[in-house]
């Protein structure tokens, strides 16, 4: 599914992955709108490290295994090194987050940054998680950047990359996630999660960055199109992931909606929540999400229909949002 930009998107103050919205990206460069580039000359800081391991996890999504878990993050030049051992053909969501971590910055700042020794590595997820265990380096509130990790079976058999947490959220990319690489969300509540090993980002701090792999974007590069918004009125009694949306960008607003956060259900302090979020931004305070609110929760602006370009896929922006963040 495509993504699409906004009118004023190339124009917005902020990084849209800082309010949990989707990166909305520029066909004609594959960069995320709004995202800082790094800078040749400066040398790498925590920050940019975090940055760049969290924009290769998104231009992996959509990667989908072969025939008996063959996959190409297996095959990533100096892995099987690490490991001391081929992990071709086994499971591989360890293996994509390891994958990450060299093409990012080497093997040996990876090694240092997961804490796994060199030659004896693993990509047994409860044994990854146990080095940042023994390291003092295992969380249990996210960040930005963190390794998570997930109980299934009765152990800690999963993981991914943590690239947003926003309020109650925290949105991942998994390798190996029904096949696939693939984004999903989660309430930072959810029983499934483990905790958080946290990198050494002290091991890469100080480096040079490298020159990065798609050029900056010109200054005089042509405005994005104009695409349709189509927002579904929500009020007091819905459910569902539109629901969850909402509730997620009020929380990114530190506006509170109700103890169980964004648990998909519109109710008594989702709907005060609207009203709270109504009145900051002048509208009329009726608790009822609709084609202004919606607009203003995601710093769009509304057209009338002729300034407006027809999105060639017809649903557009809400749906595209929807499968962003839906589990």
């Amino acid at each position: 599914m495509r993504d699409f930009d906004f009118k004023g998107a190339a124009e917005m103050p902020y990084n849209p992955t800082d309010y949990g919205l989707p990166i909305w990206k520029d066909e004609d460069h594959q960069l995320p709108v709004g995202t800082k580039q790094e800078s040749k000359a400066d040398s790498m800081t925590a920050e940019d490290a975090k940055r760049k391991l969290c924009l290769w996890a998104e231009q992996q999504l959509g990667y989908h295994e072969g025939e008996g878990n063959s996959n190409k993050y297996a095959d990533t030049p100096g892995l099987s090194e690490m490991y001391g051992w081929s992990p071709q053909n086994q499971p591989w969501c360890d293996v994509f987050v390891d994958a990450g971590f060299i093409e990012c910055f080497g093997v040996a700042a990876t090694c240092a940054m997961t804490y796994q020794p060199m030659g004896a590595g693993s990509a047994l997820c409860r044994q990854s998680a146990q080095y940042y265990k023994d390291n003092g380096a295992f969380y249990q509130r996210p960040e930005v950047g963190d390794q998570v990790f997930f109980y299934a079976s009765g152990d800690i058999n999963h993981t991914g990359i943590v690239i947003r947490v926003v309020g109650g959220s925290v949105v991942t990319v998994e390798g190996n996630s029904s096949d696939q690489v693939a984004e999903r969300c989660y309430s930072t509540g959810d029983s499934k999660i483990a905790g958080y090993g946290r990198p050494n980002w002290a091991a890469v701090e100080g480096k040079d960055l490298p020159t990065p792999a798609v050029d900056p974007v010109a200054d005089d590069v042509a405005e994005p199109r104009h695409y349709e918004l189509r927002f579904p009125y929500l009020s007091k009694g819905d459910t569902g992931d539109a629901v969850r949306v909402i509730q997620t960008l009020l929380q990114a607003r530190n506006i509170y909606c109700g103890s169980y956060g964004a648990d998909g259900d519109f109710g008594s302090g989702t709907e005060k929540g609207v009203r709270d979020f109504q009145r900051r931004e002048g509208l009329t305070p009726d608790g009822i999400v609709g084609p202004e609110t919606g607009a203003a929760l995601f710093n769009a602006e509304v057209y009338k229909p002729e300034e407006i370009e027809q999105a060639p896929e017809a649903s557009s922006f809400w749906n595209t949002l929807i499968a962003k963040i839906r589990k």
